[in-house]
């Protein structure tokens, strides 16, 4: 009986290889916050990015890129956790981010992403990966982008989170963030403090 449960097993494991290779193709990183009960949000905001068409005549139909600006200005080096979804992942998140004099930037990465579809991206900073929600100063961003089929535009929201006991303020710099409705470009420019 037990060998007939390890043989049935085997077979149900190796047959969901392909799914997990597919789907490793479009997930870049890891996100796991590690909550251990003892420290939850301390703030946590909803931002909407503004909308801005850019110049040139970029195709609605070309993959849309989107590029996150990091400034860490807490004066140690941070390091990221994060859950990208794309076509590719251009340029990884910057590891360790280190820290920079505002309103500098220390750092970006950048995807793309498939075309006519919605998308969410969520990373953080912080400085103590063993333990981001507790004793460290941690950042979280989750991008969600919003295409509308009807309309054939596309929205984002920036939810942003602080963690952590040591203290740390996020931001988002709303002059540098902007979506293309048309084209579905986004730039997002955080900062942690």
């Amino acid at each position: 009986m037990t060998r007939n449960v390890k043989r049935f097993l085997a077979v149900s494991l190796l047959s969901l290889a392909p799914s997990i290779a597919a789907a490793e193709q479009f997930d870049f990183g890891y996100f796991d916050l590690g909550y251990n009960g003892l420290v939850g949000p301390v703030k946590t905001e909803t931002i909407e990015v503004p909308a801005r068409h850019e110049e040139g005549g970029a195709s609605f139909l070309a993959n849309p890129v989107q590029v996150f600006g990091i400034g860490n200005w807490t004066g140690v080096n941070t390091f990221p956790i994060y859950s990208l979804s794309g076509i590719t992942l251009d340029v990884p998140p910057p590891n360790p981010l280190l820290p920079v004099l505002n309103p500098g930037l220390s750092g970006i990465f950048q995807l793309t992403v498939a075309p006519a579809t919605s998308v969410s991206q969520t990373y953080l900073y912080t400085n103590n990966t063993l333990d981001p929600a507790g004793n460290a100063k941690t950042c979280r961003w989750q991008v969600v982008v919003n295409y509308n089929a009807t309309t054939a535009t596309c929205s984002a929201v920036v939810n942003q989170t602080a963690f952590g006991t040591q203290g740390v303020l996020c931001g988002i710099d709303t002059t540098r963030t902007f979506i293309n409705p048309t084209t579905c470009n986004l730039q997002v420019v955080t900062n942690l403090t």
